[in-house]
């Protein structure tokens, strides 16, 4: 089992330099602790995840903090961008780092996102896919045919050339067996959360993924399957309850207009109701929020369930100072379960 950190913050932000200075304190220590990776989301015109419009420009930053871990896109909204810029991008980020850029890739989910290309919504799904296949084959050094400014057909090449042959790849996947499926077959990884699904959902799901391999030729051990977990560890589960509590209430009212309508169930049902119910859920059940012996034995179901790398989000609320002195206890879980103790 892997241990990485993502970040999704949503705060009502009145230092933002502070914001971005918690993100590079929890990069060092990730680099520092024997953590995977550093996931990086691309989000646009909300609050709730605000402070990453662009993963590639983050990564940027932290390519030059950090030594070790993978710096990983999740996710690359590929309709919103043409693959050659997507390539140019993360191509500069591999020669920073060293070769350690990752991609995870995703269609877009909120209408809002796509003012940066409305015609490109309903197709979202089909643009992925064809936009994957040309950033791998941009990224191995095959030119793209597009139309200049005078109107001609031309081939071209994006630069700079990474430094790696292929990064590692994933499709984000929310739920979607059809998703795991195609993911499967195309030799993807898998970056997916328990927002709409719980942990026995995502066993079957993985089960789908891995057949899918299977049928086309790959190995089907092969792959990783990342999910994202919500992340506080502490001394207790009384004492990270009552840090958590509030803070991830808020979190979660922040993103409530965007979620919802996901869940046909839930129109027209009391805000409140709604979001101390999903506070109890996340903390008995998905999440790692507790001690660091309930966070253990949360992680070892996980690995019961096929998952092969937890994604820590740590920065969904909580204080700066909270979320540092909250790292050491999650190394402490990292290292037992990869220790097997």
């Amino acid at each position: 089992m892997e241990f990485s950190v993502l970040y999704f913050a949503n705060r009502e932000v009145t230092d933002a330099s502070a914001e971005y200075d918690l993100l590079l304190d929890t990069a060092r220590f990730a680099d520092e602790h024997g953590f995977r990776a550093l996931w990086m989301p691309e989000r646009h015109f909300h609050r709730f995840g605000g402070a990453y419009p662009n993963p590639a420009l983050t990564a940027a930053a932290l390519a030059t903090v950090t030594r070790n871990i993978r710096l990983r896109a999740g996710s690359v909204v590929v309709p919103l961008h043409d693959p050659l810029e997507v390539v140019e991008n993360w191509s500069l980020v591999d020669n920073l780092s060293r070769g350690r850029v990752d991609l995870a890739f995703g269609t877009g989910w909120a209408p809002n996102d796509f003012v940066l290309a409305p015609d490109r919504y309903q197709e979202r799904r089909k643009l992925t896919m064809d936009g994957i296949e040309e950033i791998r084959g941009l990224w191995r050094g095959d030119p793209v045919k597009r139309v200049n400014g005078e109107g001609d057909s031309v081939e071209v090449l994006s630069y700079p050339r990474p430094m790696q042959p292929e990064p590692g790849l994933w499709m984000t996947c929310s739920s979607s067996r059809a998703t795991f499926e195609e993911a499967g077959a195309r030799g993807l990884n898998i970056l997916t959360a328990l927002l709409f699904q719980k942990v026995e959902e995502v066993a079957v799901n993985i089960e789908v993924y891995r057949a899918a391999r299977a049928k086309n030729g790959l190995d089907p051990a092969g792959g990783t399957v990342t999910l994202m977990m919500h992340t506080f560890a502490g001394e207790s589960d009384k004492q990270v309850r009552d840090i958590v509590k509030e803070p991830f209430k808020a979190y979660l009212k922040s993103s409530f207009d965007l979620w919802r309508n996901q869940w046909s169930d839930l129109k027209g049902v009391d805000q409140e109701q709604v979001v101390n119910f999903a506070f109890e859920r996340y903390f008995r059940t998905a999440s790692l929020f507790g001690s660091v012996d309930k966070c253990v034995r949360s992680v070892e179901k996980l690995a019961q369930a096929g998952v092969n790398e937890v994604a820590c989000l740590v920065d969904f609320g909580v204080t700066g100072d909270e979320i540092r002195a909250a790292l050491p206890y999650l190394d402490q879980v990292r290292s037992r379960v990869q220790a097997g103790t």
